[in-house]
């Protein structure tokens, strides 16, 4: 149900009667804090000139502060479901991611810090696009500070819980100059305001109703006016071609009709829900500018209180300053008129008689850097002949501080130090130590801000329900989203992704925030990086005491070095982390390492150092074995080459004796034939012979036709 202008006008000044006594205390204390500690009622009797501020309650509120920032909160998403657990990875990487925004930093920051000083502090979650592309329509969460909380932030006077979970509504002012009121109207409507009547917004008849409208017109306050009601819903299930079914409410269809229609979805189921819808105003005294739903079921706006307490059915929240002040006041008020008595009491003088110093009054005129006479002189000897004293007969005193004062002095240093300073040990105080020092430091504190790290606990645990809310609706699409693992390390995913169940054979949707629930956890410790260090410690101690050959130490070693930071040290982690994938040690998480596993399982099997051992003998013989085997032949070709040498020989004497007895008998013709005649038996018959003692594949080509033209 819509509110008109008027039920949210009436809400808002409901939210600030309720704790108007208490908001107003807490301002003073912020102006106390931040600006001064005299511009008040209880020193305005005071006739000081001086008025210092000796100011040790700010060293406390940084104090407590180092301890919140040594000591984060860690939120831990639990799925309901065991098998959502890809859902949990998902949301705990969004979130970690989200936290490390500027805008996250800052939105903490100053809760933080005005919870310290005042008791009341908070943030606001919201929506935004990830980039101004006119293309770009992924929406992702933001967080946003909200300066001042306890001045412009008005809960719902019957929410009880010290979340604010229990509130129907809140509401946040901001204030606008008149132009720029006039431009947010613009920006909202489209309509410009030439002209705004004063007399159109609220003026307050009584001094417990906001004024709306200050300043002579000057500032107008606008208020962001969150209201959360009951509804029933209906959720329609929508199937595409390929069987993918999606849940989408009924109101949020008509946004999207066309384009789940042109991808072919239909409507397969419905049912009727009843959920919480959170709708948000921006309207001034004049008129509600600007109604939109939000994102979730929660009241964005998320409370981390100082010390926090219901007193007689009133809320009441107060930070260091609530009960530091009166201390602090009386050691300004202390150190400041003891500043003034040394700056108004008489320096010590000398007293004379005037005939002392008759005729030399002139060197005793002169104070302070014009004092700068070698010596002084003085009368011995009165006019009338009598000795006079030589010296000054009696010196002016200077006025003392009373001995009240000076212990008052230092009973006030312990007054404040005993209502705000959290009690960091001074030997261990550096913002250099280690992580197993900071332990130590933790375990020494007088745990003056475990209130504040309790609460702050508390609205950190409240933010990540509060986001899980809105992630179900905004990451409700395939696209891709970049996580931050808990070492501060990257990885990409892509959201509501189908995959094939390796179990069930069956189509599943991995990293789906829409149908998951979550119980959401927090709790205090110590920095990542000083868990690191701390951790590091560890490692380096158990190395030491391990054996050389224990493949535990190596294991122990890798873990080291994958835990170091260092300039140009990434290759050395990347080749870390491989190894230890590789011994087993460490899961893959990111694609590249999944990859990387699944090329190692896939490499044939190593065989053992003992089968190594063996092939190499085995080896080792065959060589030995085919070294003597070539020996062996080698000297049985060196022994043929000798036979053929000594065939040769004989081969070319017989030529030599052939053609003698040819020359012999070309004399006659008949002879010549019969000669030649029996020359070509006789080298046929030696041919035949050689064929015969040396086998023909022994003899290379070049050796058969020297032969055969021999």
């Amino acid at each position: 149900m819509a509110l008109d202008h008027e039920e949210l006008v009436e809400l808002h000044d409901k939210a600030f009667q309720a704790n108007d006594i208490t908001r107003e205390r807490a301002s003073e204390d912020l102006v106390f804090y931040w600006l001064t500690q005299w511009d008040d009622d209880i020193l305005s009797e005071s006739q000081n000139a001086y008025r210092g501020e000796f100011n040790i309650l700010r060293k406390a509120g940084r104090q407590i502060m180092s301890d919140l920032e040594q000591n984060p909160v860690q939120v831990d998403f639990e799925p309901k479901d065991e098998t959502r657990e890809d859902s949990a990875e998902l949301l705990d990487g969004l979130y970690r991611s989200e936290d490390n925004n500027n805008s996250s930093i800052e939105a903490y920051e100053v809760a933080k810090q005005e919870a310290v000083v005042c008791g009341a502090g908070a943030w606001i979650l919201h929506t935004e696009y990830d980039s101004m592309r006119a293309t770009n329509n992924k929406q992702v969460i933001r967080r946003k500070a909200i300066n001042e909380a306890n001045n412009v932030v008005f809960w719902d006077p019957n929410a009880k819980a010290l979340d604010k979970s229990d509130a129907t509504y809140v509401s946040v002012l901001t204030p606008y100059s008149e132009d720029g009121y006039k431009a947010l109207v613009k920006e909202l409507t489209g309509e410009a305001e030439d002209e705004i009547q004063p007399d159109n917004f609220k003026f307050p008849e009584h001094s417990y109703t906001f004024p709306w409208l200050t300043g002579g017109g000057k500032i107008f306050y606008v208020a962001n006016f969150y209201h959360r009601v009951k509804t029933k819903e209906v959720r329609l299930t929508l199937t595409d071609p390929f069987g993918d079914e999606s849940e989408v409410w009924e109101n949020d269809l008509k946004e999207r009709e066309d384009e789940m229609l042109e991808a072919g979805y239909m409507i397969t189921s419905s049912e009727t829900i009843e959920r919480w819808r959170v709708t948000k105003y921006i309207a001034s005294g004049e008129k509600i500018i600007n109604e939109a739903t939000v994102a979730g079921q929660y009241l964005p706006v998320i409370p981390t209180f100082g010390e926090h307490a219901f007193v007689e059915g009133q809320e009441h929240w107060e930070g260091i300053s609530k009960l530091a002040k009166d201390p602090q006041r009386l050691r300004n008020f202390v150190l400041s008129y003891i500043a003034e008595i040394g700056s108004r009491s008489p320096r010590p003088k000398p007293i004379f008689f005037p005939e002392q110093v008759q005729g030399h009054e002139e060197m005793y005129n002169e104070t302070g850097i014009d004092n700068n006479l070698p010596y002084y002189l003085q009368n011995r000897k009165s006019i009338d002949g009598e000795d006079l004293p030589i010296g000054p007969v009696a010196v002016m005193p200077e006025q003392n501080i009373p001995q009240t004062l000076v212990a008052l002095a230092g009973l006030t240093r312990e007054a404040v130090e005993d209502v705000a300073n959290p009690g960091v040990p001074q030997d261990i105080a550096d913002p250099d130590v280690s992580g197993k020092a900071v332990l130590a430091m933790q375990s020494r504190l007088d745990m003056q801000s475990v209130v504040y790290q309790t609460h702050h606990k508390h609205a950190k645990r409240w933010d990540g329900v509060v986001y899980a809310s809105m992630a179900s609706e905004v990451f409700d699409v395939p696209r891709k989203a970049k996580l931050t693992l808990p070492d501060d390390t990257k990885k990409d995913v892509q959201t509501m992704e189908s995959v094939i169940d390796e179990k069930t054979g069956e189509i599943v949707t991995k990293y789906d925030l829409t149908k998951a629930e979550f119980d959401v956890y927090s709790k205090i410790g110590p920095s990542y990086s000083s868990q690191k260090e701390q951790t590091i410690d560890k490692l380096q101690l158990l190395i030491v005491n391990l054996p050389p050959e224990d493949p535990v130490r190596k294991i122990l070693q890798l873990k080291t070095l994958q835990l170091m930071d260092g300039v140009d040290f990434k290759d050395v982690r990347d080749y870390v982390k491989k190894q230890l994938i590789i011994m087993g040690v460490r899961t893959p998480e990111t694609p590249e390492e999944e990859e990387f596993a699944e090329m190692i399982a896939n490499q044939p099997d190593e065989p053992d150092a003992m089968m190594v051992a063996a092939q190499a003998e085995m080896v080792k013989g065959q060589a030995d074995q085919m070294a003597a085997q070539t020996e062996m032949a080698k000297a049985q070709v060196d022994a043929q080459n000798e036979g053929m040498k000594r065939m040769i020989e004989q081969f070319k004497a017989m030529t030599d004796r052939f053609e003698a007895e040819i020359k012999a008998k070309t004399a006659g013709v008949n002879a010549s034939k019969v000669g030649s005649d029996k020359v070509g038996v006789e080298l046929d018959n030696a041919a035949k012979i050689i064929e015969l003692k040396v086998p023909m594949t022994e003899m290379s080509d070049d050796d058969l036709f020297q032969q055969a033209t021999m």
